[in-house]
């Protein structure tokens, strides 16, 4: 009712002014029941509730038998989560407009607000019967089923609805919406393309189709489509977004970047879309490149940890353990359960020399419940690495027993206990390695290279060879 394009809009002005200034003087001037609906609807529209109500309030005194104004308090009542007065204002109503589609509309919106889908869609089938415009209820009850989890249902009256109106960009987005939970990509192909003959200029559906194309695995089609809604609107920041990540799955690194970087031109760059670009660089070894979009990304949101995450991986891999320990901290703090992070910042306080840091990191991890192999063989490392021979022996037995068939785990529990001439207990931890993953007795060697010439190894590993 408001767009520029609709002539009501140029009129709509005035009266506001109008009405403004009757509300400021504290005065009373006349508006016929036509214009009390526009005033009132011009305010629930932009969002001023307490003055839709205002208006709808003065209609009534003005016209104290037209019953719209009191159905407009409900709705409004009802966006304002008012709901008992809501009620009450319909309860005035009942009686005199029993079975109206009015009152049904009106109910159904209460019941959603409540979380009652199901009775709210009961109330727009009852307000469906004998509907001039059953096109204006259709979208409705989608979005009740959409609530409910019935997506076919939802789907269903999307469905009619652009049928009759294929503008209407929100029932577009909650229809692709349905099709993605309903896994009905082909459906969802088929249909966007027919919503596209009947609305060629719909930048919407022409996205929503390069999504779905993009799913499929079809990237050429899903780029031809949105370069169209590109075409369409140029500004469409959401396109270019959608454009660059598909161009990322296509490896053309490049060319994502650069999409990514387009947008700029419309919209303020933010955090995430600087991380994005990064990544790109990442992927091309362009390393620099790469260091320097993560740290616009830092600058912009600083609590984006993935940022701080890439940051210190390429710190660490230029030896730059000052940055790359502050960059670690930083992402663990804002994700302090991730267990990539944790796992990252003990290898680089590891290599920052910080090794009481990275004990405690260990003992985090294994407080969180993250019970692999891999930890409790890092864990160990470190504590030999400290001198600390039985703490790091009982962090391996304790790996061992909740990892029995871990062939990592006993090979390395037997190789430090060779090296701590411990050959007995040593010999049936590297016995029962072999037997579950005899291939990897080469390895072994490689990490306790000393044990090449130990006597009871040459004895296990002869023995193997002639079994």
């Amino acid at each position: 009712m408001f767009n520029d394009e609709n002539e009501d809009y140029i009129e709509v002005g005035p009266l506001i002014q109008k009405f403004e200034e009757m509300l400021k003087k504290k005065t009373s001037f006349f508006f016929d029941v036509d214009e009390f609906e526009a005033i009132s609807d011009y305010y629930y529209e932009t969002g001023s509730l307490v003055k839709a109500l205002k208006a709808s309030e003065i209609a009534t005194e003005q016209h104290p038998y037209c019953s719209n104004f009191g159905f407009r308090r409900a709705q409004y009542y009802t966006a304002s989560n008012r709901i008992a007065e809501a009620k009450k204002e319909l309860e005035s109503l009942e009686k005199s407009h029993d079975n109206s589609q009015e009152l049904f509309l009106a109910k159904a919106a209460i019941a959603s607000k409540e979380g009652l889908h199901n009775l709210s869609i009961n109330f727009f089938k009852e307000s469906l019967k004998g509907a001039e415009f059953p096109e204006d209820i259709w979208p409705l009850m989608a979005n009740e089923y959409q609530m409910a989890g019935n997506y076919e249902l939802a789907l269903k009256y999307y469905k009619q609805s652009l049928e009759q109106n294929p503008e209407d960009e929100i029932s577009i987005y909650n229809l692709a919406l349905c099709l993605d939970f309903l896994d009905k990509n082909s459906e969802g192909i088929s249909f966007f393309k027919k919503l596209i003959n009947k609305n060629p200029y719909s930048e919407v559906s022409w996205y929503h189709l390069a999504m779905i194309y993009a799913k499929e695995k079809e990237y050429d089609k899903a780029i031809w489509a949105i370069d169209y809604s590109l075409l369409i609107d140029d500004e469409f920041t959401a396109a270019y977004f959608e454009k660059a990540r598909i161009l990322e799955r296509t490896y053309q690194f490049q060319e994502a970047a650069n999409t990514y970087e387009q947008s700029f031109d419309f919209e303020d760059p933010i955090g995430f879309t600087f991380y994005k670009i990064g990544l790109c660089y990442l992927r091309m070894h362009r390393h620099e490149k790469a260091l320097s979009y993560f740290t616009k990304a830092v600058h912009e949101d600083d609590d984006l940890d993935e940022a701080h995450f890439e940051l210190s991986l390429i710190f660490d891999e230029n030896l730059s353990f000052t940055e790359a320990v502050h960059a670690i901290k930083k992402a663990i703090a804002l994700d302090p359960e991730n267990i990539e992070y944790l796992n990252t910042s003990a290898s680089i306080f590891r290599r920052a020399g910080l090794l009481n840091e990275a004990e405690l990191v260990y003992e985090n991890i294994l407080e969180l419940g993250h019970m692999g192999p891999a930890v409790f063989i890092d864990y160990a490392e470190l504590l030999f690495d400290l001198c600390e021979f039985n703490e790091g022996l009982e962090v391996l037995y304790q790996g061992v027993q909740l990892n029995p068939e871990s062939s990592e785990m006993n090979y390395r529990l037997a190789g430090y206990l060779y090296t701590l001439q411990e050959s007995d207990e040593a010999g049936i931890y590297f016995k029962k390695a072999l037997d579950i993953d005899p291939d990897r007795k080469n390895f072994f060697l490689s990490i306790f290279p000393k044990l090449h010439d130990n006597k009871d190894v040459k004895v296990i590993l002869g023995r193997l060879k002639h079994s």
